[in-house]
């Protein structure tokens, strides 16, 4: 059985009525302190908030000056079959090429420090290489990949873009250490493919080895494993003449000798006969 409580027992008061009254005792006694308190953080919550809110609504404007900057790369040139009646066009490549640089460097300027900036900057990278500008292609590639995130989704492109950036300028050397840089990014079949690939094109004698290994390491690389056989088939052919030399004769090309010369018969080569010079006429005698 329960013990029964006493009536001093019950004339306590309750655990919880006396830290409650001691809790308000001390709010009262430091009441300016607590509404001090209380309104800077109801201020750190609504600047929290406010500047959650302005980061959200610049990146939704980067993010639609973004859209706007790609959507010019896909606009069609006057008199492409592409082209509808409706559609805006471009006069030329060229042109069209232009105004996307501009307005990939307008979103990168003037929305710095937001993904769409980031984004900006890697695609600035990618059309400058495509339009033969390599250097200026490494330098917005190099800066991407330093200030992007992780896991931001073009920088496995952007990685082997820059690689191809260096490869262009010669910079060999510098180029198989980015694309070696694949394989810290999960892609050590890239990686490989990329080594092979520089090896054939430096003449190496392993190079057809290399990606014969890769096409067989990586079977269900199937774009790495199509590539390899391309470039396996490209080793296999006969190396092309050097620039400006004259290609060999038709009958030397299938590995047949070519026809002597002929002799002149012996009959053109006889000296001519002098004519015989005409006889003089006799003279006639004188008459006595």
């Amino acid at each position: 059985m329960a013990e029964k409580l006493d009536r001093k027992q019950l004339r306590r008061p309750d655990e919880f009525q006396v830290v409650a009254g001691k809790t308000m005792e001390w709010l009262v006694a430091r009441q300016r302190l607590v509404i001090l308190v209380g309104g800077a953080v109801v201020l750190a919550i609504a600047l929290a908030w406010g500047l959650s809110a302005w980061r959200s609504s610049r990146e939704a404007k980067a993010g639609a000056d973004l859209a706007q900057a790609l959507e010019l790369q896909s606009r069609p040139i006057a008199g492409e079959p592409s082209a509808q009646p409706a559609t805006e066009t471009f006069p030329s490549k060229d042109e069209r090429n232009k105004a996307a640089l501009a307005a990939l460097e307008k979103v990168r300027t003037e929305h710095g420090g937001t993904t769409a900036a980031q984004t900006a900057l890697a695609e600035l990278g990618f059309l400058k290489l495509k339009t033969g500008d390599a250097a200026a292609a490494q330098k917005d590639l190099e800066g991407f990949l330093a200030g992007a995130a992780k896991d931001h989704p073009l920088r496995v492109f952007a990685q082997e873009s820059l690689g191809y950036a260096l490869e262009a300028q010669g910079k060999l050397d510098d180029a198989r250490a980015a694309f070696e840089q694949l394989r810290t990014l999960d892609l050590p079949a890239r990686a490989d493919l990329q080594a092979a690939r520089l090896a054939l094109l430096q003449g190496k004698p392993d190079a057809k080895a290399q990606l014969e290994r890769v096409a067989k390491e990586y079977p269900k690389e199937q774009d790495v494993v199509r590539e390899a056989n391309e470039r396996i088939e490209l080793a296999s052919l006969p190396p092309a003449p050097p620039p400006g030399s004259t290609p060999p004769p038709a009958a030397e090309k299938a590995g047949e000798k070519p026809a002597a010369a002929t002799k002149p018969s012996s009959a053109s080569t006889k000296k001519p006969v002098p004519a015989k010079a005409p006889a003089k006429k006799p003279q006639a005698k004188k008459k006595k």
